[in-house]
């Protein structure tokens, strides 16, 4: 019983001391070490999707004392990284593990739309919280982010000869907090993605993949996410700032709401596979699609897009 407690055991510390490299490796510089950063989160992923919650926890645990003792016992860094990617990590893998036998006697394993929720959620109250412990300075949070903006900005401006911007010129810091909770959702998806992935591949998967096609978004989130644009355009000073940025992360579920509508669209097309790709080079090579993506999921939650194309191509196999 040992030595088959102990294999798991070596591969979920083994995971956490990769992720931990992947995390660290940012401190060397370099387009390179950028993406091993971004990955940091994929070991842990392939540690709890292979072989369960306790996996992960160990992983975690293992990459946060890593990371504490290669940055030589830093706690704010080892702090960023149990938050941005240790726990979200186990709290995704905790959600995605959890199934109940229907009445058929089949698994019926919980909804992605829920695990997404969950994340959403998340960006949410770390956006909230960041408000609250920065309610004194001021100007607040928008503040605090501008005054640090122009700090960066000011010696890139005058290497080039010319004056910065105030902090007052800075436009996208109205928005950065939401903005870095969205690129913080969208990579603990695309790692869990990439670990569900190979490890489908070699037969090690505990689950069934998660398909956009079964994405089901709740009924309050359209009228939540209008209040959100609705305070942006009126509230003052804080809660404006603050309704801006919700706005922008409450939009992630949306955008992949119309991604299910693209590829179940695509599914009843002979050419699936290169509508599918030529969208995703679009929308990686401009960007503004993300705004028909939002649009075409709010779309999906009045009137049922997917449904309609589904019966209007029956046979046809999930995406």
């Amino acid at each position: 019983m040992a030595a088959g407690l102990a294999a798991p055991l070596v591969v979920a510390v083994g995971g956490g001391l990769v992720s931990a490299f992947f995390y660290l490796s940012v401190m060397f510089g370099g387009f390179g070490t950028l993406i091993l950063g971004y990955l940091a989160p994929l070991p842990l992923f392939l540690a709890g999707l292979w072989l369960g919650t306790p996996a992960v926890l160990f992983a975690g645990l293992a990459g946060t004392v890593a990371v504490m003792a290669g940055t030589s016992g830093s706690w704010l860094v080892s702090l960023a990284y149990l938050m941005t990617g240790a726990l979200p990590a186990v709290l995704v893998v905790r959600q995605s593990l959890l199934a109940r036998v229907s009445g058929d006697g089949s698994l019926e394993w919980y909804p992605p739309g829920r695990v997404l929720m969950g994340l959403t959620g998340l960006g949410v109250v770390a956006v909230l919280a960041a408000v609250i412990l920065t309610f004194d300075q001021p100007g607040g949070l928008e503040g605090v982010v501008r005054r640090m903006l122009a700090r960066v900005a000011e010696p890139l401006f005058r290497a080039q000869g010319q004056s910065a911007p105030g902090p007052e010129e800075i436009w996208m810091a109205a928005a950065l907090p939401g903005l870095v909770a969205i690129s913080w959702v969208i990579m603990t998806i695309v790692n869990g993605a990439l670990a569900q992935g190979a490890l489908m591949r070699f037969g090690r998967n505990k689950r069934p993949p998660m398909r956009l096609a079964e994405l089901e978004l709740p009924r309050w989130l359209v009228p939540a996410f209008l209040a959100a644009l609705l305070g942006a355009s009126v509230l003052p000073d804080t809660f404006g700032f603050l309704a801006v940025n919700v706005a922008l992360i409450l939009a992630v579920p949306f955008a992949f709401a119309g991604l299910s509508v693209v590829h179940v669209t695509a599914r009843s097309r002979s050419a699936r596979t290169p509508i599918i790709v030529g969208f995703y080079m679009v929308l990686f090579l401009f960007g503004w699609p993300i705004l028909l993506l939002v649009g075409l999921g709010m779309i999906e939650q009045w009137i049922g897009l997917r449904r309609r194309f589904t019966r209007a191509a029956p046979g046809q196999e999930d995406e």
